[in-house]
């Protein structure tokens, strides 16, 4: 198995060859031929159910809205686990397109955009934390600053497989603010990977509303059913 270290140079090691190779290509789900750069096939994109919902959810008397580019299902599914799991960043580069596109069109206006945080021994495992990676992703493409603002401070059980009421229990009391006198007043856009009950939201905007931010608005690249 591979360590973090190792990991991390396989990252590096992607990022250089999706610059050096970007002709003539394979969709990375399904190998068909591709042209123009492009990373997916028409087919497979095709297989993408675009989510046009947002809701609020209420934190300590504050509402926070919460968008998704995508529903958790089809060829989105897949992209996120192949870059969660497979190192496919290429697959991430997809997954942070449709999430501008939901920056643009929903009209999300924020200072700062922020993270989804792991814990030190989960990024020395993965090698990487995926919500990051979207997140510098995506500060390059609306050109905002990207700022460490939360630590994951409790080892949790992946939340795959619990219950609604036991994903919440999992996942209270993980993260603590830092940075905080860097973010206040100021607007924060927060990045996760897949938005399910909404837990991770909650409690990731109940700290940071401790230092006393603006307005909050969470996106996902996916949004569970569930």
């Amino acid at each position: 198995m591979e360590n973090g270290f190792v990991k991390s140079l396989r990252f590096l090691l992607e990022c250089v060859l999706d610059l050096v190779y970007c002709g003539d290509e394979k969709c990375i789900l399904c190998r068909e031929e591709l042209y123009k750069d492009k990373i997916i096939c028409t087919t497979c994109k095709s297989n993408i159910k675009i989510c046009k919902d947002s809701f609020d959810i209420k934190v300590h008397n504050k509402q926070c809205r919460c968008y998704s580019s995508a529903y958790y299902s089809g060829s989105m599914m897949e992209l996120i686990l192949k870059l969660k799991y497979k190192n496919s960043f290429r697959a991430g580069e997809v997954i942070a397109g449709y999430m501008k596109d939901t920056i643009f069109n929903n009209k999300i206006e924020f200072d700062i955009i922020t993270y989804v945080p792991m814990t030190k021994k989960s990024i020395k495992k993965r090698g990487y934390n995926q919500s990051e990676y979207l997140a510098r992703l995506l500060g390059k493409y609306v050109d905002k600053p990207v700022v460490s603002c939360l630590d994951k401070i409790k080892d949790t059980k992946d939340q795959i497989g619990l219950s609604k009421m036991n994903r919440w229990d999992n996942i209270q009391g993980s993260f603590k603010i830092n940075n905080e006198h860097s973010i206040e007043n100021k607007n924060i856009l927060i990045i996760d990977d897949v938005l399910t009950t909404g837990a991770t939201a909650f409690y990731c905007c109940s700290e940071l509303i401790k230092a006393k931010v603006g307005k909050i608005n969470i996106l996902t690249g996916a949004k569970s059913k569930v």
